[in-house]
């Protein structure tokens, strides 16, 4: 085995973004460090340290052996946004909780389905593999502590061989099957199936808190993809898994080393399908959001598919909440046999604040160009061809019915079919909002302030309709609704 000093190790390395010296090596964030096999990295004198920021995670691939012949040892770095809950898992061995002092932190037990806050002792170890919520403050809620600093810092040795869990599966428990575990490396897992993953009665699908975007949660599914951009689970970062049969069948799996790689892919990025009749619906307000998919593929069943599926898990905070339903299970990944079985598929909706909300679909081009594809509003009665528009703006309060929208992937028929009025022009100046109307037309005019409240109101009539607002100075959506279509528009009143 070759033996490699760190002062050679500059060779294959960014001379500007690796120090080393007396005080041993500093790796800089976006830096991704592989120690190849057959090769020992010796740092001779001081510690390894794996520098973070909020944009970024360290990725250092051990496939050789590091070794600390001066006595020093590794620190791998996590930044944590503020005031949100993150799930993080550590990268090395023999650490404790008290890494994170002066945060909150708490584990999930799934056999009662409820959580564990972890303070005392400080001495307490964490659970390699374990996935852990952690909360870190501007200010303590409770007045007794100060600010948490910006980051922990996990020190020991890197974790680089396999990772054995039993998983909890627990049929009294409300929640029966979820586990929470995280990824031990320094460097990204890959979620995909391998036979390394020793998979054994658990489900294809795993679930990311969006930490500090949302709250919601994005899944991966590695036979039908999902919300994120791939299966790349990336350094400190814990995840949901389900068991596939929630009955109390011996469940486990293997974080295997072999998985392990550096990703370059941006944290939660979401791309294009992987597979065809793939759509994906989002909600946003004040950029909060959350996704669904509704797929098909003929390898699925109407029920819930372990192997496809991905079932709906809520998320932290007061977030929109947007899922697929079919009988009586909530989807954020659904996979559907048969195109034409399900023409029609519900769509829930929950508000967790009011006020108005856009809903986007994509991969509409994932369908054949012959199979419309519309959203119905059941509340307000619209029907949108989403092939013509695919952004729907819409006011939603806490208290109205989850059972809001329904997918169509065929004609509407015997509704009254609402189509966008493109040729309605609506905009404001200074306190006077303009909506004109070049037809005749029966309808109504609607100003919402950002809370979903209706403020103003008069019935449409062709040609320059005005409307003077006299409220507070902001933006204000302003929706048309009549026989013959609809429009909404974001205006601005000075």
């Amino acid at each position: 085995m070759r033996q490699l000093k760190i002062y050679l190790l500059f060779i294959n390395l960014c001379l500007f973004a690796i120090y080393a010296g007396g005080q041993g090596m500093i790796v800089q964030p976006d830096i991704k460090v592989t120690v190849e096999s057959g090769t020992t990295l010796d740092i001779s004198g001081g510690n390894l340290i794996l520098l973070d920021n909020y944009s970024s995670v360290p990725s250092f691939l051990e496939r050789g052996s590091l070794t600390f012949s001066g006595g020093g040892k590794a620190y791998v770095e996590q930044y944590l946004t503020k005031d949100v809950w993150h799930i993080v898992a550590e990268p090395v061995n023999n650490e404790v909780i008290g890494v994170f002092l002066w945060m909150y932190l708490c584990k999930y037990i799934e056999q009662t389905n409820t959580w564990q806050y972890l303070n005392l002792p400080v001495t307490l170890p964490l659970n390699v593999g374990e996935g852990y919520f952690v909360w870190a403050y501007k200010k303590d809620p409770n007045g007794l502590y100060p600010a948490s600093p910006d980051s922990v810092v996990f020190g020991g040795m890197l974790n680089d061989q396999d990772v054995n869990i039993a998983l909890s599966n627990t049929p009294a428990s409300p929640n029966s099957g979820w586990n929470l575990i995280g990824n031990p490396y320094p460097c990204a897992i890959e979620w995909n199936g391998d036979a390394a993953w020793n998979l054994n009665n658990v489900g294809a699908t795993v679930y990311i808190c969006d930490g500090g975007k949302s709250g919601n949660y994005k899944v991966w599914n590695y036979n039908s993809g999902g919300t994120l951009t791939n299966g790349d689970i990336v350094a400190t970062q814990g995840f949901w898994v389900r068991t596939a049969d929630t009955t109390g069948t011996i469940a486990s799996l293997t974080i295997p080393a072999s998985q392990r790689l550096h990703s370059s892919e941006p944290f939660n990025k979401s791309s294009g399908p992987i597979l065809p009749e793939q759509l994906k619906l989002m909600v946003e307000r004040n950029e909060k959001t959350d996704e669904t998919i509704i797929g098909f593929m003929t390898e699925s069943t109407a029920n819930f598919d372990p192997d496809y599926d991905g079932l709906y898990l809520y998320g932290v905070g007061d977030n929109p909440a947007i899922y697929s339903v079919i009988y009586n299970a909530k989807y954020v990944l659904n996979q559907l046999p048969c195109i034409e079985d399900y023409k029609t598929v519900p769509v829930n909706f929950e508000a967790k604040d009011p006020g108005n909300y856009t809903l986007t679909a994509s991969w509409i081009e994932s369908f054949s160009e012959d199979i419309p594809v519309y959203l119905e509003d059941k509340q307000e009665s619209i029907f949108l061809n989403l092939r013509e528009n695919s952004v729907y703006a819409f006011a939603s309060v806490p208290s109205d019915e989850p059972e809001r929208f329904n997918i169509h992937f065929a004609e509407p028929l015997n509704v009254n079919y609402r189509t966008v009025l493109v040729e309605v022009n609506i905009y404001s100046w200074q306190k006077t909002v303009y909506v004109n109307i070049p037809f005749e037309i029966n309808g109504k005019i609607m100003i919402y302030n950002l809370l979903g409240k209706a403020i103003a109101s008069q019935k449409a009539e062709r040609g320059m309709n005005k409307i003077t607002i006299n409220d507070v100075k902001g933006n204000y959506f302003v929706r048309l609704t009549s026989d013959q279509g609809y429009k909404v528009s974001k205006i601005y009143i000075n």
